[in-house]
């Protein structure tokens, strides 16, 4: 996936940040906007679109659980646990922060995607 050290260590700070963000919904709703925001300057291609699109299905559906009524303190924990949820938002905050000397047109955005998003749930704890 990655080769470039730089790229490699941005994803690995995306997925701590990630880790701190998957019990805030304000800051997953605040990080969607960022995507959103810096792939409308790109304006990705449809197949980046498609994965980007299924990734912010899968935060959306996060935040909806982590408002449920009547959350357990086992379920708020295992939320702020989900691997697959982890790999999708270090994805998207990778996207979302790449430095603006990184934006390429953004082959590496799919590929990021493709990876996060293609996971089933029992993939999910490949690290």
């Amino acid at each position: 996936m990655m080769t470039d050290t730089t790229s490699a260590m941005g994803y690995r700070a995306s997925r701590e940040a990630a880790a701190d963000m998957l019990g805030d919904g304000a800051a997953l709703r605040s990080l969607l906007a960022s995507v959103e925001v810096r792939q409308q300057l790109l304006g990705p291609d449809l197949a980046t679109r498609m994965h980007l699109d299924i990734a912010e299905a899968i935060v959306d559906a996060h935040i909806e659980e982590l408002n449920e009524s009547g959350l357990t303190p086992a379920a708020a924990q295992r939320l702020r646990t989900d691997a697959q949820c982890l790999l999708v938002v270090a994805a998207l905050h990778y996207i979302a922060t790449r430095p603006c000397s990184q934006l390429s047109g953004e082959p590496e955005d799919l590929e990021i995607l493709q990876w996060v998003t293609g996971l089933t749930p029992s993939d999910s704890s490949v690290s």
